[in-house]
């Protein structure tokens, strides 16, 4: 309302509020006034407070988990018939509110708080705290932002680029480091030149670790000194990225000790990627002490982030038996050969491993895949490696009948090499049964998955247990496994936060 309508207002408040106070001063009680006597109000208490109390008595198998976790509420406590009865004969025998409505003043209250719910209109209405509106926008935004990078990232396995680039901008509204995956989707899958156009935009709108991806760009051009710019213009910008691109740059010129110092940097910050880079290098340089303590500190921390299955692998052949050796060190230099654009030379390196460990299959497979872009020749490769009982070999395969959206030959497939204990698989095939609503069953493969330390098999467990069983004792308890076990694969920043939430109950 406006300022002189409330003045108004209260200019007819103050009259009736004079007039009650005239009238009232000479005038006894009435007959009129009867319905508020005490013995009135006695006998209304009697039968207000005399009726049964209705309320539902929950107990804790009534409570329905929320998205938000309450792990510490307690259940209702109600008082006893006998504690009601004296509590309500004070009530009626002492109470205030009896008193006034005796008097005329409660006829004067009534009016100012009329007046008052009258001047507070539609537009003075309370409205939600800006706190909770920002939190209920903030849910709303971060639900979203996981959509399309989930909508991006299955439009770009699909090969539909255009639709992928279109989500994935909406996430990069979000989270600026989204615009290097742009530039690096049309690098590897589009056009090169384009490609770097795209990440040279992302570096300037501060996605810092697209430099890194430039600088290896340059590599592939043989513009080395190019290449070092990029590095170091990410270095600078704090991009661990580009430091580890640097590190393995000089270690191709055998510069090993300018490599190694780059790499302690990232890896005495806990990163991952340098703590598993800097275990290949002292395996080039056959330095086994440090290997084994690098190795300790890879596998024996908990909540280590970005640790992939393949990592592990790779690290577990290093610190294998004498072919497993064999097998990687043939293998990195292939890999070098082909990041060079030397694939005849890297095919001929990959053939020779088949000889120590048949994952090799699935690593010339790859070659095809990723450079020559054959897609076909790839899954020669990998049925092969199927064929000599590789499981990479196989999950490469699964992963191909995936794209070619053949779900029963993806479904076999999938479920052979779970039983064959290749803990991706093992998640994949839980996952395909959660979706066809068998929960139970998927729920048995998320803990073989589990028990391999897989993560993500864990948090879903974590709300499988939570959620399906309501079996809060159950749920807490991988919540807690994924907080304090040491060595688990795909374990996620965000994952961390969200049982942190669970535990603490935030």
């Amino acid at each position: 309302m406006s300022g002189l309508s409330i003045l108004v207002w209260i200019f007819v408040l103050g009259i009736i509020i004079g007039g009650l106070m005239v009238f009232f001063k000479n005038k006894k009680e009435k007959e009129d006034f009867d319905d508020f006597s005490l013995e009135s109000e006695r006998k209304k208490e009697k039968e207000l407070f005399g009726r049964e109390n209705n309320e539902k008595d929950y107990s804790e198998k009534d409570l329905k988990y929320k998205e938000n976790i309450n792990l510490t509420e307690e259940k209702p406590k109600y008082e006893t018939e006998k504690e009601k009865t004296g509590k309500f004969e004070k009530i009626i025998t002492d109470n205030p509110i009896i008193k006034w409505r005796k008097s005329p003043w409660w006829i004067v209250i009534g009016i100012i708080i009329a007046i008052i719910r009258f001047c507070d209109g539609p537009d003075n209405k309370l409205q939600p705290s800006e706190a909770f509106q920002n939190q209920v926008k903030n849910q709303s935004i971060e639900d979203l932002y996981k959509e399309w990078l989930d909508t991006a990232e299955k439009y770009e396995e699909n090969g539909e680029y255009e639709k992928a680039e279109e989500y994935y901008l909406k996430a990069a509204q979000y989270n600026k480091e989204i615009y290097m995956v742009i530039g690096q989707m049309y690098y590897d899958n589009i056009d090169k030149e384009k490609g770097i156009e795209k990440l040279k935009e992302a570096y300037e709108k501060g996605a810092y670790s697209a430099a890194g991806m430039l600088g290896e760009s340059e590599e592939e051009k043989g513009n080395i000194n190019k290449a070092k710019e990029w590095y170091t213009k990410g270095i600078e910008k704090g991009d661990l990225y580009s430091q580890n691109s640097m590190a393995i740059l000089y270690e191709k010129e055998n510069k090993w000790s300018d490599a190694e110092n780059l790499l302690l940097k990232g890896a005495q910050k806990e990163d991952t990627s340098s703590i598993y880079l800097l275990i290949l290098l002292y395996f080039e340089t056959d330095k086994e002490a440090e290997i084994q303590k690098w190795k300790e500190r890879l596998f024996n921390k908990p909540q280590r982030k970005g640790l992939s299955e393949d990592a592990r692998d790779i690290v577990l052949y290093a610190t294998g038996s004498e072919n497993d050796r064999k097998y990687l060190k043939i293998t990195l230099e292939a890999e070098n050969l082909e990041k060079q654009g030397k694939y005849k030379q890297a095919e001929k390196l990959y053939t020779e491993a088949i000889k120590y460990n048949k994952r090799a299959y699935n690593d010339l497979g790859t070659m095809y895949y990723r450079s020559y872009k054959n897609k076909d020749k790839a899954m020669e490769f990998y049925k092969k490696g199927h064929a000599e009982g590789s499981l990479d070999a196989t999950y490469s395969l699964v992963i191909m009948e995936r794209q070619r959206g053949n779900k029963s030959e993806e479904e076999k497939l999938l479920k052979m090499c779970a039983e064959k204990g290749k803990v991706s698989c093992q998640l994949d095939y839980g996952e395909m049964l959660n979706k066809n609503d068998k929960k139970d069953e998927a729920a048995k493969w998320f803990e073989k998955a589990a028990a391999q330390k897989e993560a993500r098999a864990m948090f879903k467990l974590m709300y499988y247990y939570f959620y399906d069983k309501e079996d809060q004792e159950k749920g807490m308890e991988w919540a807690k496994k994924i907080f304090t076990e040491k060595g688990l694969l795909n374990l996620s920043g965000e994952m961390l936060s969200l049982v942190n939430d669970v535990i603490y109950g935030k």
